[in-house]
């Protein structure tokens, strides 16, 4: 019996989604940091989605959670919503606050 790890489809469209929309933020400022941070609940529908296909569907599959892309996908979740923080906070504050000798 074959044998499917779920979770990694997940983070492979997490990672891609969310480059893409930190890359666009990048190059186009009208894309807020807000819009991003909104879109998380879409991680846990992907996993979701994932979980319940191959539960329902792939029943000939033996599948297992892949807790090692699932924590991942968190951890850098986490880390992209704390460097754009810092992103926010250096746009929206003067340099006397940053810069003090």
């Amino acid at each position: 019996m074959r044998e499917r790890r779920v979770g990694t489809f997940t983070l492979g469209v997490v990672l891609l989604v969310f480059g893409v929309l930190f890359l666009l933020h990048m190059f186009f400022k009208g894309m807020e940091y807000y819009f991003i941070f909104e879109l998380w609940p879409v991680i846990l529908i992907l996993l979701g989605g994932e979980v319940l296909y191959y539960a329902l569907h792939q029943k000939q599959l033996q599948y297992k959670y892949d807790f090692a892309a699932i924590i991942i996908v968190m951890m850098l979740v986490v880390f992209a919503l704390c460097m754009a923080g810092f992103d926010w906070m250096y746009q929206h504050f003067p340099d006397r606050y940053w810069f003090r000798i």
